[in-house]
């Protein structure tokens, strides 16, 4: 089924397309037919997988997993995927030891799980590894929403054109849908803190399971924050990746150059203006101080500030919108250049500071921060046709599909939770899958240990970023005149 007229078939496209994706099906039949993707059986499943998806495989005691993607444990020094996998099956029989070994997982991966008749699909903390799934017709799983969308033979739903063309929608700079909500008739996304039941397709919360407890301090969420970076750093070196960042000013951005000045990076900025040719702006400048104190060359990349149908008529360009199921616009101005410094850097792996929101607070600095968990709020937060039927209609079914309510969420602050599993879960992750197209990416800031001991801070020391400025300063003292 053809969704969207497309350019013609080329090599390129076919090697593209949903690149780093996979699928988990209940029969081979119900796999893609897509240009050099493998299957391999999982139990009684199928897992499908593009030709550069990174995954291993466990089996024990009837016991079948599958970890997809990049994952490692900074808390117990594993960096390798099959360490990881072996830590996962030796806990997966006992509920409180696999969550534990889960919470302490940094990466962005999805975990397979079949046992005792039924099969479980987790994703990383920050659900930076999408998984998109079927709520009629097979039970499909997929790492993107038109896989899915395409073996169940779905089309566009009625609300997508008008949503997506509505004044509200395209004034928006960050763009994504409401609840779980994709542009296709019973292809829904699976978010953070929850996981998929195969084949019946229903979704259970596994996250948070203990009430959030006692503030932690200051000291000690910039110690497990240095930890973290550290292992990560640890994680490039032993699996022989070069880290790519995209560098700024912010907070985040420096935290990550901290992890990784050491580790040979490739270093971009860019810079946007309508005709491309801009190459100087305050966060350039700054990029280029922060490279500059331990030697290092910040490239400066000058981009569109805006792409037209016109300026992105290519395979890259088919690739992203299939990719984001075209509601992220025709293209990337940058995507294209991280692409060509792909092609150069084969060892590279484009680490993207995300998460630092998730730790410190994000909606509780808005005028429309949550106060009670209704499905009005919830629309207000997300800002885009709160009032309509469409968008209350789908943070309605979000709240009763992954059981966000109140109680389940014990004692956390709702305005954390919905930024994390809403905004991060859903408009970040298909971010990431935005980036697989140039190169495997991957998150910076991505463990649910790391996340809940933020959380756990007063609110004033979580946002004063005091932690983040301590743990880049541990990292690279040489930017103590650059961190204010």
């Amino acid at each position: 089924m053809t969704l969207l007229p497309c350019l013609p078939a080329n090599a390129e496209l076919k090697r593209l397309l949903y690149r780093n994706g996979f699928v988990v099906s209940k029969s081979p039949a119900e796999t893609p037919s897509l240009a050099g993707w493998k299957t391999v059986p999982l139990g009684d499943l199928y897992l499908t997988l593009h030709p550069e998806t990174r995954f291993v495989t466990a089996i024990a005691d009837g016991r079948h997993l599958a970890l997809v993607g990049q994952a490692f444990d900074p808390e117990y020094g594993i960096y390798q995927e099959g360490v990881v996998l072996a830590a996962l099956l030796d806990a997966v029989a006992n509920d409180e030891d696999f969550y534990a070994v889960l919470d302490r997982l940094a990466g962005r991966f999805a975990l397979i799980v079949q046992m005792d008749g039924r099969t479980e699909i987790y994703q990383d903390a920050m659900g930076s590894r999408s998984v998109f799934y079927s709520t009629a017709g097979a039970p499909i799983a997929a790492s993107h929403a038109e896989i899915v969308a395409d073996l169940i033979g779905a089309r566009f739903a009625d609300y997508f054109v008008p949503f997506l063309t509505s004044r509200n929608y395209q004034q928006r700079d960050v763009k994504y849908l409401p609840g779980v909500a994709t542009p296709y008739d019973h292809v829904v996304q699976l978010t953070p803190n929850t996981k998929l039941i195969m084949p019946h397709q229903t979704v259970e919360r596994f996250w948070p399971r203990e009430d959030i407890g006692m503030e932690t301090t200051n000291e000690e969420a910039t110690a497990a924050l240095v930890a973290h970076l550290h292992g990560l750093r640890w994680y490039l070196a032993i699996n022989g990746r070069r880290p790519v960042l995209g560098l700024t000013a912010g907070t985040d951005s420096r935290g990550v150059f901290a992890a990784t000045k050491d580790s040979n990076p490739v270093i971009f900025t860019y810079v946007r203006s309508e005709a491309a040719n801009t190459t100087s702006s305050p966060d350039a400048r700054r990029a280029s101080e922060i490279a500059g104190a331990y030697g290092l060359e910040a490239q400066v990349w000058p981009i569109h500030n805006r792409l037209t149908l016109n300026q992105t008529d290519n395979a890259l360009s088919e690739a992203f919108r299939r990719a984001t199921a075209y509601y992220r616009g025709p293209g990337s101005p940058w995507l294209g250049r991280l692409a060509a410094t792909g092609e150069k850097v084969r060892d590279g792996l484009f680490i993207r500071g995300f998460g630092g929101e998730v730790m410190r607070g994000f909606y509780q600095s808005q005028e429309k921060r949550i106060t009670k968990v209704n499905v009005q709020q919830l629309s207000n937060a997300y800002d885009v046709n709160a009032g309509s039927r469409i968008t209350r209609g789908f943070f309605e079914d979000m709240m009763s599909r992954v059981s966000f309510t109140a109680d389940s969420l014990k004692g956390y602050d709702p305005n954390d939770i919905f930024y994390w599993e809403h905004r991060m879960g859903t408009w970040g992750s298909v971010s990431m899958s935005e980036a697989d197209l140039a190169m495997p990416s991957m998150v910076a800031y991505n463990s649910r240990n790391l996340f809940k001991t933020f959380m756990a801070l007063p609110q004033a020391v979580r946002a004063s970023r005091s932690a983040f400025e301590v743990a880049t300063l541990e990292l690279a003292p040489a930017l103590k005149d650059l961190c204010s």
